[in-house]
């Protein structure tokens, strides 16, 4: 909460000449948000986030056979055992954490693995993060629980888009990042087939009975997806 961490981190010309490396602290820190943090974020920005304080750990989705690779076979942790409605949407903090098999999802975003303490996590950039914003099934089941909460509210897509950026970004977007959204938006619309439409929306476990418009949702769905991807949206 100090007033050097809240400022900006952008650099003006000045203070490129005089602290290049920001060694005076003459900008704020820009980090990529943490492993728990990221998780959370979308969660909360979609509306599917579970805010229920303490309890036991929960295990979100993971994709199949990695636990059981790396275990013994014996006990209660012999197989994967994933949890169901809200227990998937709460905050990362709660993440099951096995030693031997951690969460990938979370380990990609240099999450801790618990084999030692940590003063403080590494900072990678790999196209594996890139994959799993794309692809995994949190992420993806998150898109399309927004999208349809917007859809069903009855909005037009230029102000949807722009309720998006918003809540996603924190900002309000520019006129060219709007009208590339926009753009984007019709043309998934156009180039979208009932079977393409039908295996986007049927991602998750959360409610799918309110998808009103299907076209419209998976259209939307995509671009939320688009705007999560961006690299301002996982960055302080």
């Amino acid at each position: 909460m100090s007033s050097t961490y809240r400022q900006t981190s952008d650099y003006n010309k000045n203070q490129m000449a005089v602290d290049p490396e920001n060694i005076y602290l003459s900008k704020g820190p820009r980090n990529r948000l943490s492993s728990e943090l990221l998780r959370d974020h979308i969660l909360f920005t979609s509306g599917l986030l579970s805010t229920e304080i303490g309890g036991p750990s929960m295990k979100p989705y993971q994709p199949v056979g990695i636990w059981e690779a790396a275990s013994s076979g014996r006990g209660q942790l012999a197989s994967y055992v994933q949890d169901h409605g809200p227990n998937l949407y709460r905050r990362g903090l709660y993440n099951f954490i096995k030693r031997t098999v951690p969460p990938p999802s979370m380990l990609i975003f240099d999450g801790s693995n618990r084999d030692q303490c940590e003063v403080r996590r590494s900072k990678t950039n790999t196209p594996l993060q890139a994959l799993v914003m794309m692809n995994d099934v949190q992420i993806l089941e998150a898109s399309r629980y927004f999208a349809q909460r917007l859809v069903n509210q009855k909005s037009d897509a230029n102000k949807n888009i722009q309720t998006i950026f918003r809540t996603i970004v924190g900002r309000t977007p520019k006129p060219t990042e709007l009208n590339k959204l926009i753009t984007y938006y019709e043309f998934t619309i156009t180039e979208s087939s009932a079977s393409k439409i039908k295996k986007l929306l049927n991602v998750g476990e959360s409610d799918q009975s309110k998808i009103i418009k299907p076209e419209e949702t998976a259209a939307l769905m995509q671009t939320i997806q688009l705007v999560y991807n961006l690299e301002e949206s996982m960055t302080r």
